[in-house]
């Protein structure tokens, strides 16, 4: 629970806002009057949920609209957690495409990363499947970049495995060539491990958001770490309460939104229009990721115990 609330924290940060006790609370309670206690919207879920809920104007609807596209999500899958933050992922681009044809292009992306990767793909990647079925205008397009780029990296060092997977899945949403984009992420991977502020395991997928949208890689590597330094120090954010990993992931994303906010509007521009809302996938996959962590670290203590 304790990463969940610091990535719900940097949540808000990224989009600006501060925490409402009250409305959150009150989201909380919209929850659990209109789902059951074994319902996926609990646990972990629980306080994601309701602090996305916060931030819209009307939150009982939203919570309506949300529990309609998850259904339609079980109608694909088989019924698990990580529904809940895809239906999230789908909501905000309601607006913006057909919510019918997204649920389907979900499922045909996850059947893609089956066939691809079958044994690495894991339900934690329905998650990344309505991020790309959002945002990609090609979906074929965007798997055959996504291999390309996986396999670059996997003969580059990095280990073959479900992270290295989150981030070329990642690194589809934005675009250039797989090359290019790999070269980036290989040479801000060399710096900040000069550094000794990795962006490893599950924070792979940041790796790619900080390589695509940031140029200045020494200086993202000496802000990172003076911050690293800055953050292990205050109460919940050291690394016995919360780990480097999860550290260097949420300082990684507000500096790449910092890069963002800051560039020339031109520069802005265009990074927005790359990636259809920057700013807002970096939420979204900073999400995923905060998942992914919680699920990765309630095996391990169920294993050990």
């Amino acid at each position: 629970m304790g990463t969940f609330k610091k990535c719900n924290a940097l949540n808000l940060t990224l989009r600006n806002r501060n925490a409402d006790v009250e409305k959150i609370n009150n989201c909380i309670d919209i929850i659990r009057n209109n789902s059951s206690i074994f319902s996926n919207f609990r646990g972990n879920n629980l306080l994601t949920t309701a602090v996305n809920l916060s931030i819209q104007n009307n939150p009982e609807e939203s919570f309506n609209d949300i529990i309609i596209i998850y259904n339609k999500l079980k109608n694909h899958f088989f019924n698990n957690q990580f529904l809940v933050l895809a239906a999230q992922i789908i909501y905000n681009y309601r607006n913006i495409n057909d919510v019918d044809l997204i649920v389907v292009n979900t499922r045909k992306a996850y059947d893609t990363m089956k066939k691809n990767h079958l044994f690495l793909t894991g339900q934690e990647d329905i998650c990344a499947a309505a991020l790309i079925a959002t945002t990609s205008n090609n979906v074929e397009q965007t798997f055959i970049d996504m291999e390309e780029c996986y396999n670059i990296l996997k003969n580059n060092g990095f280990y073959s495995g479900n992270n290295l997977q989150a981030l070329s899945h990642i690194l589809s949403l934005f675009e250039g060539f797989p090359q290019e984009k790999c070269n980036k992420v290989l040479l801000l991977d060399k710096i900040l491990r000069n550094h000794s502020v990795p962006l490893k395991s599950y924070s792979l997928p940041i790796l790619g958001v900080a390589a695509l949208t940031n140029i200045d890689y020494e200086k993202f590597a000496t802000d990172l770490n003076s911050a690293n330094n800055y953050l292990k120090k205050q109460h919940g954010f050291g690394s016995f309460s919360l780990g480097s990993t999860v550290r260097n992931m949420i300082i990684a994303s507000l500096l790449s939104l910092e890069f963002i906010e800051n560039s020339d509007s031109l520069t802005k521009e265009k990074l927005i229009e790359t990636t259809n809302n920057i700013s807002l996938n970096i939420v979204l996959i900073m999400q995923i990721a905060a998942a992914t962590a919680a699920s990765s670290a309630a095996i391990a203590a169920s294993s050990s115990s």
